[in-house]
């Protein structure tokens, strides 16, 4: 547990005039405890004071919890509601006001420790905390994580080139990149691969299928390891030799422009919208902005999906801060025909970004 962390976040809660926060994000409890634990069956929550800090878990998780949560009151229900033990803990505190995850707690959750602590206390909802802000800016451990986990998603993409030929199907493909991503030290990879060949390559998040790869065609491929929790995230699109048409040279020469664009303008202190433009308006100049139909892109960290997101839709006021590392990845998709996408993960500085992915560029895979 980062004590500077604990601290920063309760002079938050106080500034918020809240007695208590109730923290059920999966990935804000990590952060917050040093609890490494994913699981998705609602394994614990954490109950936040001024002088205060209980960890609640049930059975299955409480000899984990007391090693890794340093610091941390490790409390298991017999009856495994949390809302009892945090009705308890209430009233043995006097917290009258207690904030919570309102986009994370389940309503039927919400509901039990409201009647739990009747008379006792109010629920006071947040949309988001200071923790998400906090997760933004990654600290020297964070970024030395995220860059082996980069590192090993790189020596995968080398071994898929030498690896990959015509005729192995999109599932192969993704078998390999997983295989291969444990074998080189992966805690797991940090989602499921995109392999699109072809005409599947028009949908930006196609599952990989029984396809097998063409020469000439593209073939968009999105994967990363994850290590130590953290996530990396690349895409590289390819080619099998020589395109079989220009098309495919001009929308790929297309799409890597705008991302090389935005890397060279990228840098703290400018807007999420303004980030975002930097490669829509270099796919304007070709005509194919209206073919880039997601978000420049998003924060890495515990999740592969974090903020900040630079995109059209960002607030006037959200901006790039130096420590945050992102994605940048346009990409360009033609329904009945195929796609493009080219990805990196690069850490803001102050004057630019240091570009952290180190696969190459080229289209053409020599066969």
């Amino acid at each position: 547990m980062s004590q500077d962390r604990l601290n920063k976040f309760r002079t938050w809660m106080a500034e918020q005039g809240v007695d208590a926060f109730l923290i059920s994000e999966r990935h804000n409890r990590t952060y917050l405890s040093g609890w490494f634990n994913f699981d998705v069956e609602r394994a614990g929550m954490l109950l936040v004071g001024q002088g205060e800090q209980i960890l609640l878990t049930d059975p299955r998780y409480d000899e984990a919890a007391a090693k890794e949560a340093v610091g941390w009151s490790v409390v298991v229900p017999e009856d495994r509601i949390y809302a009892n033990a945090i009705a308890q803990a209430a009233r043995e505190h006097n917290w009258q006001k207690i904030g919570f995850e309102s986009m994370d707690l389940l309503y039927g959750e919400y509901e039990k420790i409201q009647q739990a602590g009747d008379g006792a206390y109010t629920l006071q909802p947040f949309e988001s905390s200071l923790l998400e802000q906090m997760r933004m800016i990654k600290e020297a451990y964070e970024i030395e994580c995220l860059k082996k986990a980069i590192a090993i998603t790189d020596q995968t993409f080398t071994h898929l080139c030498k690896w990959i030929e015509p005729g192995a199907t999109e599932k192969e493909i993704e078998a390999e990149i997983y295989n291969t991503m444990l074998a080189l030290g992966a805690d797991s990879p940090s989602f499921s691969a995109i392999v699109a060949a072809g005409p599947n390559g028009s949908m930006p998040h196609a599952h990989p299928g029984e396809r097998p790869v063409q020469r000439g065609e593209l073939i968009t491929i999105d994967m990363g390891a994850r290590y130590k929790g953290y996530c990396a995230d690349m895409t590289r699109t390819i080619c099998l030799g020589e395109p079989a048409e220009p098309r495919v040279r001009e929308v790929y020469d297309a799409v890597l422009k705008a991302m090389k664009t935005a890397e060279a303008g990228l840098r703290a202190g400018i807007t999420l919208r303004e980030a975002d433009a930097l490669a829509r308006n270099s796919l304007e100049q070709v005509g194919l902005a209206e073919r880039f139909v997601h978000s420049l892109g998003h924060g890495v960290g515990y999740q592969i999906h974090e903020r900040p997101f630079m995109s059209r839709r960002a607030g006037e006021d959200e901006i790039l801060s130096a420590g945050s590392v992102v994605t940048v990845e346009p990409g360009v998709y033609i329904p009945g025909w195929s796609g493009a996408r080219v990805e990196d993960c690069v850490l803001i500085t102050e004057d630019g970004c240091e570009v952290l992915t180190k696969s190459p560029t080229e289209l053409v895979i020599q066969e």
